[in-house]
């Protein structure tokens, strides 16, 4: 064989294993679709079919389209004017953060609405530990749609200073951890304080919620929290387009290669697409033929 010939067969092999591992190996980032470990968005994006989105071009302004954005990276002005054409337009804006950049986007929409960012703790209405506080001074329509209750996990809380409806507040022996010491010190603030917030804007609708981790595979089960998602998304009607926003989240090589994929894919399933990839698959198979054909020719 060949050497010419022996490289791009070692090529090929390396090409299609790479390919296997993007498409099949599970990715371990936070708040990932293919991730389906605890922190992962596995069972919430299988049960809601959410499109996870890597550009905020993709979403346009609708009232039965709800947006989900955990702002883990900063948004810069294009997106931020994104986010409010997409909310004026009448969508629902879902902004659920805990210590990331979920005020900037408050902030840009003209909300009287912050995330403290610090650790809000409940030593006493708690799951397992004061990390987890448990929640259930819950709105009237909250408690009309069976959710009784919510488990937290690392949440902070809303500061909440305009015109807006409460959905969900701590317990009264809830405290934020400003020096992040896990115990209370004379001087912090005690509760109860608001968890999740809802506030209209143009024709659509703005949700806070102080803690994203309500989504992921180890707590979407947990008391209510499920319900309590659902309620949240059934503002934009009954069956409503869902999407995650991913592009405001810390990613690896494989993600972003994951992304690459998708996008790939997508590309792929129009006329144009296809045509290109039957065409390339085409001229890599006959190559080697036209090669043998031209060294037949010479000799």
């Amino acid at each position: 064989m060949r050497t010419p010939n022996l490289i791009a067969i070692v090529l090929a092999v390396m090409l299609c294993f790479s390919w296997l591992g993007i498409v099949f190996y599970p990715s371990h980032e936070d708040f990932m679709r293919s991730n389906p470990y605890w922190n992962g968005l596995k069972d919430f994006s299988r049960r809601t079919h959410a499109d996870m989105v890597t550009s905020l071009g993709k979403v346009e302004p609708d009232t039965e389209r709800v947006f989900i954005t955990i702002p883990y990276l900063r948004y810069n002005d294009n997106d931020l004017q994104k986010v409010a054409d997409f909310v004026q337009g009448g969508g629902t804006l879902l902004v659920m953060d805990d210590y990331g950049y979920g005020s900037q986007v408050l902030k840009a929409l003209g909300l009287g609405i912050t995330f403290d960012g610090k650790p809000m703790l409940d030593p006493y209405l708690c799951y397992k530990n004061e990390r987890l506080p448990i929640v259930t001074d819950l709105a009237p329509d909250m408690l009309n749609a069976g959710v009784k209750s919510l488990i937290l996990n690392h949440a902070t809380a809303l500061t909440v200073t305009g015109p807006v409806q409460i959905l969900a507040r701590s317990s009264d022996s809830a405290y934020i951890d400003q020096n992040e010491n896990s115990s209370w010190d004379e001087g912090e603030p005690r509760g109860p304080f608001v968890v999740a917030a809802k506030a209209a804007l143009g024709q659509g609708t703005v949700i806070a919620v102080a803690d994203p981790s309500v989504l992921i595979n180890s707590m979407v089960d947990r008391a209510d929290n499920e319900a309590f998602v659902a309620k949240l998304i059934a503002i934009a009607g009954e069956n409503p387009k869902i999407y995650v926003d991913t592009a405001h989240l810390p990613k690896k090589p494989l993600d972003h290669a994951k992304d690459f994929w998708e996008t790939a894919k997508e590309r792929m399933s129009n006329p144009y697409g296809l045509v290109l990839l039957i065409g390339g698959i085409l001229a890599l198979t006959v190559a080697p033929f036209w090669r043998k054909g031209d060294r037949v020719g010479r000799e």
